[in-house]
């Protein structure tokens, strides 16, 4: 089973430098913007034409001071990855390429570097990670299927600190016992006796050493 979980993912660093330039562009126009009103306000006090050129100058500084505002707050936003920063930023973008593509085409060619910038930032801004940094896309995390059939495990098994040697195998060796000493046969000897005194005769003697009496 498979969870999808929302996780805003950290700031691109793309997205940082696009906010850092719209910051910018927010601070210089302000800046041109209040300059232009403080020059029409000085325009205002010349005779007959003062005033047309002092309606226009404000007229412009106006715009200028609106879009200004518009470039600072988007800037803001991108470095907080708000949603209608994302909205305003394409909707600007598209403009200024659309103006870019109108200047170029009247001559000023210079403007075509400005024009491939702002292409640049739109496909940019497309991207699925940087869409959904902005909080408009999402990105499903998925979490591994749990196991829930129980698992056997196998029962510990004890060693023993004090190892011993294995017992050496007896060694069974097999020795065929000699066979007895043949024995010749015994030839019986008998003792011969003289006959008349009855003395024992030395063997191969025919006379009794003891009376003399042949045997």
């Amino acid at each position: 089973m498979f969870f999808a979980m929302m996780q805003k993912p950290p700031r691109p660093i793309g997205i940082t430098l696009l906010a850092i330039v719209q910051i910018l562009i927010g601070v210089l126009g302000l800046l041109a913007s209040l300059a232009i009103i403080g020059v029409a306000a000085l325009f205002s006090t010349l005779p007959q034409v003062g005033s047309l050129i002092s309606t226009v100058g404000i007229v412009i500084g106006g715009v200028f001071l609106f879009f200004s505002l518009i470039w600072l707050a988007t800037g803001v936003g991108f470095l907080h990855g708000r949603g209608w920063a994302w909205t305003l930023g394409m909707i600007f973008t598209v403009l200024s390429i659309l103006g870019a593509a109108y200047v170029a085409f009247t001559g000023l060619y210079q403007a075509g570097y400005a024009l491939v910038f702002w292409i640049i930032m739109v496909i940019y801004l497309t991207r699925s990670h940087v869409k959904v940094f902005f909080g408009k896309g999402t990105i499903p995390t998925y979490m591994p299927a749990m196991n829930m059939q129980p698992t056997l495990r196998s029962a510990p098994t004890l060693q023993s600190q004090t190892q011993y040697a294995p017992a050496s195998q007896p060694t069974l060796l097999y020795s065929p016992a000699s066979p007895p000493p043949v024995q010749g046969p015994v030839v019986a000897t008998a003792t011969a006796k003289c006959r008349s005194c009855g003395v024992p005769l030395a063997p191969g003697n025919t006379f009794c050493t003891n009376c003399g009496a042949k045997q």
